[in-house]
């Protein structure tokens, strides 16, 4: 039996044939070579992680650093102030953390949350709503949109849980993987995805689902849909049928969560060609890879898709308020050499809940050129170089903003937007207001481990059109990591990152250093800025994503996502996490000292 294994789609991705010449890696090259002093046994150990053709320029110019009195397994420093111990890489079955430190299972897949209603399938993005946060007025007065508030509830919320894609092994046992599915299966692969909307509360020291609870629901692929924007109408909507694909994510300032659809590319190709042989009439229009809207704290209402935030295959969305209320979102296209994107909303913040539901269905988008470090407007009627871009027959690529807006990644490519190396998760620093990029990794160009990259927006201005950027953190068995991906911050400003090495790959070849999948924390100030210290170690071929905080600060969500994912069948598991049977996607609860 085969299975659909999103790691290889990954992989697949990363490995197209790319560009000859890469504009980001001369890019990057010139940015490490400017640094002409290494401060920091980070940036050092960086250097010498590079791939192959940058590691000459980015190593040429080393220098010593304080010996420390203890080290990471990857051989940099320790912060004497770290309020936890790094533990090693590990390949066993198992959700490893610091000692200290206490994991529980809050929900896995096929969980009841109602009568006839399960939690769905590989977890993915997570967002923790305290129950009273439309009580306590939202997040409107914040000036960055990290709207964790001590004065909200960290033991009583919904958790907000995204259902990327699913595994007919598990899912749809009886499908052989060749033949056509029956109506039946694929309706069970539709319940699958989507998201799980669940009550949940923490009674000694213990999180439990609230079942039957007028909040929790389930939103897949057959769930009513409306779409909003300049793209409304394509294809027949403004109504359309379901989300999936859904990856990461984001959340507003006004209590809403926001889906993103990453891989809906697969769903209508047949199963024989790796796809999934969802109806084609229904899956192939252009209504899925984009972002959805959906407000936790009102059962009744319609999800929407903001056709004005483009489409392509969204990681996630990282929204910042500026000074002045404007309301920006940072957006990543998970593909190999694809770009970033910012979307700048029409209408400011306030504090009418009723009126900010309505700011993403108007807006500006733009594309990150890093070669000048400016932001360029996807306007059909601003930019020439949309209105005369051609496809390889000599046809127009656009003929309306619309079509801009369903095809962003060929609007961004033509109004030369620079393709990085697999943009996924990207979040706002609460303190700095910086832009920090998770770029997975680009196999087509020697980019085996990935980077973090850092941008800062000219005058601290997020609706502005220029910005900085500089080299955060780089991947490889120096730094300890590869493959960056989801990234979330505490309240203190650190940032916490979990790794994406695909199944097929983890801990073996050049991968082997690191073992299963894992989690990794960085000080973003100080003389250990960019040293990724490991805090947890997952299960077999799974991946962790999703990582959320309560107000309080104390306890930290985190996703385990498509453990045993290569198990040859159902009696030959590769992983029997967490229950010692069949491996179940998952969220898990992280509990201890958080600090010093």
């Amino acid at each position: 039996m085969t299975t659909q294994n999103h790691n290889d789609q990954k992989t697949t991705r990363a490995t197209q044939t790319p560009a000859v010449n890469s504009l980001w890696h001369s890019l990057v090259e010139r940015k490490l070579n400017r640094r002409s002093l290494f401060k920091g046994a980070a940036v050092a150990a960086a250097a010498a992680a590079m791939p192959i053709q940058l590691r000459s320029a980015a190593a040429a110019s080393p220098v010593a650093t304080e010996p420390a009195k203890s080290t990471t397994t990857a051989g940099q420093p320790i912060d004497p102030d770290l309020f936890f111990t790094p533990i090693a890489p590990s390949s066993e079955d198992k959700l490893i953390v610091p000692e200290g430190f206490a994991t529980q299972v809050v929900t896995a897949w096929g969980d009841e949350i109602a009568d006839g209603l399960t939690i769905g399938f590989n977890h993915d993005f997570q967002a923790f709503m305290p129950i009273d946060f439309i009580e306590k007025g939202g997040d409107v007065n914040r000036n960055f949109a990290f709207w964790s508030k001590p004065d909200m509830s960290s033991i009583d919320g919904l958790l907000v849980i995204n259902h990327e894609y699913v595994n007919p092994m598990f899912t749809t046992p009886d499908f052989d993987g060749e033949s056509e599915k029956t109506p039946e299966q694929i309706k069970v692969e539709q319940q699958a995805v989507g998201l799980s909307i669940v009550h949940i509360q923490k009674t000694d020291d213990k999180w439990a689902i609230v079942k039957g609870d007028k909040f929790n629901r389930r939103l897949d692929a057959l769930t009513p849909i409306v779409m909003t924007g300049p793209a409304r109408n394509i294809d027949g909507g403004p109504n359309a049928i379901g989300t999936l694909a859904n990856c990461s994510g984001g959340v507003t300032p006004w209590g809403t969560v926001l889906s993103c659809e990453e891989n809906f590319q697969d769903y209508p190709v047949a199963a024989a060609d790796g796809g999934y042989g969802w109806d084609a009439n229904i899956y192939a229009k252009r209504h899925y890879g984009w972002v959805v809207e959906v407000d936790p704290f009102d059962p009744a209402s319609t999800p929407r898709k903001h056709t004005a935030m483009g489409r392509f295959r969204h990681e996630n969305v990282a929204i910042r308020v500026g000074a002045d209320g404007a309301v920006v979102a940072y957006m990543g296209d998970d593909r190999a050499d694809s770009c970033v994107y910012k979307f700048v909303a029409d209408q400011k913040l306030s504090d009418d809940r009723a009126a900010n539901l309505k700011i993403l269905e108007k807006g500006k988008l733009y594309v990150a050129d890093f070669s000048t470090g400016k932001w360029i407007l996807l306007d059909y009627k601003a930019n020439e170089l949309l209105r005369t871009a051609v496809d390889s027959k000599k046809a127009p690529l656009f003929a309306s903003q619309a079509g801009v807006l369903a095809d962003t990644r060929a609007a961004g490519i033509a109004a030369k937007g620079t393709p990085v190396d697999r943009p996924e998760d990207i979040e706002v620093h609460p303190k700095t207001g910086d832009v920090y990029v998770a770029l997975t990794n680009n196999t087509g160009h020697g980019n085996f481990h990935g980077q973090i990259v850092k941008l800062s927006e000219a005058e601290n201005n997020p609706a502005g059109e220029e910005f900085a950027w500089e080299i955060f953190a780089v991947g490889g068995s120096q730094s300890g990591f590869s493959s960056p991906d989801n990234l979330t911050f505490d309240g203190d400003g650190n940032m916490w990152m979990v790794t994406d090495v695909s199944s097929s790959r983890v801990g073996s070849g050049i991968y082997k250093f690191m073992g299963n999948n894992g989690m990794f924390f960085f000080r973003t100030e100080g003389s250990y800025a960019g040293i990724a210290y490991q805090f947890a170690s997952g299960p077999v071929e799974c991946e962790m994503t999703g990582q959320c905080w309560t107000p309080d600060g104390g306890t930290l969500f985190l996703s385990v996502q498509h453990p045993g994912e290569e198990s040859e069948a159902i009696d030959k598991l590769s992983s029997t996490w967490p229950n010692g049977d069949l491996p179940r996607p998952a969220s898990v609860a992280i509990s201890g000292k958080w600090s010093k």
